[in-house]
């Protein structure tokens, strides 16, 4: 995947757990073989364990030390984490991943970073851009280390409170974020615990392990110490199956996009100027930052067997997510008509419909 994607420059999310520790030695080791100019290891630190953190704070950066590859670390706000609404396991993940954002702004900022230059880099930035490298500093890709228990889990949890088809697809390969500009890329989502044990003691690693991890009152901690062991002693190799069914499911999805882009692509009209027979956006649409505009006129676009489903798939994958069933019962594109679902909602004048996200900043 690396090499397909022409991936260059990678930013390696390391926790200091097994897993993370094996895909930082893995890929440090494979750095040149599979054409990697530049790595570099980004730990975040959640203020959520007093000392025991600050432990693999420690095993994180000295095991970048001894690779000799640039190391990053974020500290949270762990009161702050657990005060705020929701679930502390959400916030967590949001939070982690803004870190990594924030990161990643401090190394392109950089200009002329010693750890870890290419040798064009430690000739002369000049060299660099001359070679059209405009950005030298450009991160591809961040990696993570969720693993196939993790996958297993994912499904599980999904399955258990009722899921969709986009849900099914479990945790995907390669994702591009909402709040980190590279692709997330988790490269052992195929590769068991029991795997990584082994790869780790054939090269000697330490590791830590989150003592928080043992903790059942989190529901993916209760699913992985109780309640997938109590349905695999049922069900062998269940673990195996749950992911199997999410490796199907994203490749039918996938093909569902795809026909998806087929069909309404094409209907897609810039916002500005405004589309031909329309002389001003209604008052509600005008406020939102992110609209998707279509023009019926376009092409006359059945929604019957099935493809009400797939605009709400498509929809959701350019994210403006509405409940199942929104579009149940419209035989055409045109049969829209106004509609709304907490942040989002669609506003249909004549021939143009009207996409739009009330709290997003960014546009499409």
């Amino acid at each position: 995947m690396i090499q397909q994607k022409g991936w260059k420059r990678l930013l390696l999310a390391v926790s200091g757990g097994l897993d993370s520790i094996c895909l930082a030695h893995y890929f440090i080791c494979n750095q040149e073989t599979l054409g990697i100019e530049w790595l570099g290891i980004a730990h975040v630190h959640h203020g959520l364990r007093e000392c025991t953190a600050d432990l693999d704070a420690e095993l994180v950066e000295q095991f970048a030390k001894a690779q000799g590859v640039p190391f990053f670390r974020k500290n949270l706000d762990g009161s702050a984490l657990k005060d705020a609404e929701g679930s502390l396991e959400e916030n967590a993940r949001k939070a982690r991943y803004d870190a990594l954002s924030q990161i990643i702004a401090e190394i392109k900022g950089r200009s002329r970073l010693k750890a870890g230059m290419t040798k064009c880099e430690q000739s002369g930035m000049t060299k660099c851009e001359q070679s059209g490298m405009t950005n030298p500093f450009k991160i591809d890709a961040i990696l993570t280390a969720h693993h196939a228990g993790d996958q297993a889990e994912t499904m599980y949890m999904r399955l258990r409170r009722g899921v969709t088809m986009a849900g099914l697809t479990g945790i995907s390969v390669v994702r591009k974020s909402c709040t980190v500009s590279p692709a997330i890329f988790r490269p052992f989502l195929n590769v068991s615990r029991g795997q990584l044990l082994e790869y780790a003691r054939q090269n000697n690693l330490k590791w830590r392990e989150d003592e928080s991890n043992s903790d059942t009152r989190f529901t993916r901690n209760l699913i992985r110490h109780t309640l997938l062991p109590n349905l695999e002693q049922n069900i062998p190799e269940a673990a195996q199956q749950l992911c199997r069914i999410a490796t199907l499911a994203s490749t039918a999805y996938n093909k569902t996009l795809a026909a998806a882009d087929i069909l309404f692509t094409p209907l897609i009209v810039p916002r500005s100027p405004l589309p031909q027979g329309v002389t001003e956006e209604p008052d509600e649409v005008a406020k939102c930052t992110k609209v998707l505009v279509l023009d019926t006129r376009k092409g006359k676009v059945s929604l019957s067997g099935g493809k009400d489903e797939i605009l709400r798939l498509w929809l959701d994958k350019l994210g403006f997510r509405f409940p199942v069933g929104t579009f149940k019962g419209k035989a055409l594109l045109n049969d829209l008509r106004n509609l709304s679902y907490r942040s989002r909602f669609i506003v249909k004048k004549r021939h143009i419909i009207w996409i739009c996200d009330k709290t997003a900043s960014m546009s499409l």
